[in-house]
């Protein structure tokens, strides 16, 4: 006995909190450090610069995570009023 809904076009911002923000914050402070990341071995005249290790890869997205506020988090939220 399960009945089925479904959203309406371009709903999925406003239901779902990650959407409406929290993930683009998330992913523009990673690729920001991503792409910092690249300069030090263009720099040094080595050809695969977009080349990481697994540690590495870890530590730029635990970095990220971290730049995200909980104020972020709040408005992203708010901004679905769910709440």
């Amino acid at each position: 006995n399960v009945h089925v809904e479904f959203f309406e076009p371009n709903m999925t911002s406003f239901v779902q909190p990650c959407d409406a923000g929290v993930i683009q914050c998330f992913k523009a402070t990673y690729w920001c450090n991503f792409c910092s990341h690249t300069l030090d071995p263009d720099d040094a005249g080595e050809c695969e610069i977009y080349k990481i290790d697994l540690l590495e890869a870890m530590t730029m997205a635990k970095k990220a995570w971290n730049t995200v506020t909980s104020e972020t988090i709040a408005h992203c939220w708010n901004h679905t009023k769910i709440q």
